[in-house]
């Protein structure tokens, strides 16, 4: 290639280059200006997680599924979930401030007997025994069960039976109890919002924990069991027993990518072979920076998929990595994608 040499003389100064060079600083220095104002504006701007739109979607999710029933108070009656649970209210059985209320009602249902509805409406098998340590339960259903007539919150006056969706005879577990959400936080009320860990329930007041009795039923496609209880109050319960293991224990961590905390993500666990054990990695480690559980009762051995997820500009964004617990265990999380809620549901409830 034939290069061509231009030769300048005699122009030191020369106005024109004078104002060339002028001309070529201010502009280097304008685009160096514009450079760094881009790169502000990027860190600004760049999509963060968003703490406080998962929570409102966990909420939204719940409230989307509440399904609604109309009854006659002077004749009770009762109610079927779309995914087979009834609820069984006698007469007279609604009330307010202690009162009998007439008329009709509207009663709230709403079921969870699947992880990905556990994950998605955050209503995870995380318990609390009464010594404050928290365990893991294998559950059988949840339930929100609530009546309102008007703008009123009503009260239950008389015990009402729940009976929990048919289950196969190979699937069922002895020993189910009654869990309400509760603890020593302000926030347990019972109410959909509430999101405490689940604790023995006694709806009778007896002094005694209660448990689930199971009965058989016939129906077009054979014989199934069901799981009956009956509540005193209104609010969420929970047909669980808790998760038990023999052997070695230990800790876990979970290691989430930079600027991930517990204030704009959520970590859960889930036990493979056990559709319906999902715990919250509900402690943020702030000296580690690591989520973990904190009370030290993972079975070494136990194979586990840990599942983050978060929202980011209005996205949800995950991770799902399977692992087999070893001592002190540390699950590092290097990056999540977008998914849609749909696809995230399928991929939870196929896992293992």
């Amino acid at each position: 290639m034939k290069i061509e040499k231009q030769k300048f003389t005699n122009l030191n100064n020369s106005k024109v280059v004078s104002r060339i060079l002028k001309n070529v600083m201010g502009l280097f220095v304008l685009v160096l200006f514009a450079s760094c104002i881009d790169t502000n504006e990027q860190e600004v701007f760049d999509p963060q997680p968003d703490g406080e739109a998962l929570a409102a979607r966990f909420d939204d999710n719940r409230v989307n599924a509440v399904q609604e029933f109309t009854l006659d108070t002077s004749t009770g009656g009762v109610i079927t979930g779309t995914q087979g649970t009834t609820v069984t209210f006698q007469p007279n059985s609604f009330g307010l401030n202690g009162t009998p209320v007439t008329g009709n009602v509207t009663v709230q249902l709403l079921e969870i007997y699947d992880k990905a509805s556990m994950l998605l409406k955050n209503k995870s098998t995380l318990g609390m025994r009464a010594n404050g340590d928290k365990e893991a339960l294998k559950s059988a259903g949840e339930f929100f069960i609530n009546a309102v007539q008007g703008t009123n919150d009503l009260e239950l006056l008389e015990m009402a039976a729940v009976q929990s969706r048919p289950v196969d005879f190979a699937d069922l577990e002895g020993g189910m109890q009654i869990f309400r959400s509760g603890g020593i936080d302000d926030d347990c009320d019972g109410g959909i919002d509430d999101d405490c860990d689940w604790v023995e329930a006694d709806e009778d007041n007896d002094g005694e924990k209660d448990n689930a009795q199971i009965r058989d039923g016939q129906g077009a496609d054979g014989e199934y069991a069901t799981y009956n209880y009956d509540i005193g109050d209104f609010g969420w319960t929970n047909l669980d027993k808790w998760y038990s293991f023999t052997g070695a224990k230990t800790e876990i961590f979970v290691d989430v990518p930079e600027g991930y905390n517990a204030d704009n993500c959520a970590v859960y666990l889930s036990y493979d072979g056990e559709p319906t054990t999902l715990a919250r990695m509900d402690t943020w480690n702030t000296s580690l920076e690591l989520f973990t559980e904190h009370y030290g009762l993972i079975p070494v051995g136990l194979e586990v998929h840990i599942i983050m997820v978060t929202e980011i500009d209005g996205q949800l964004n995950y991770a799902i990595q399977g692992t087999t617990i070893v001592e002190n265990h540390i699950e590092v999380i290097t990056s999540l994608a977008p998914i849609t809620q749909a696809a995230l549901e399928t991929l939870i409830n196929n896992l293992p």
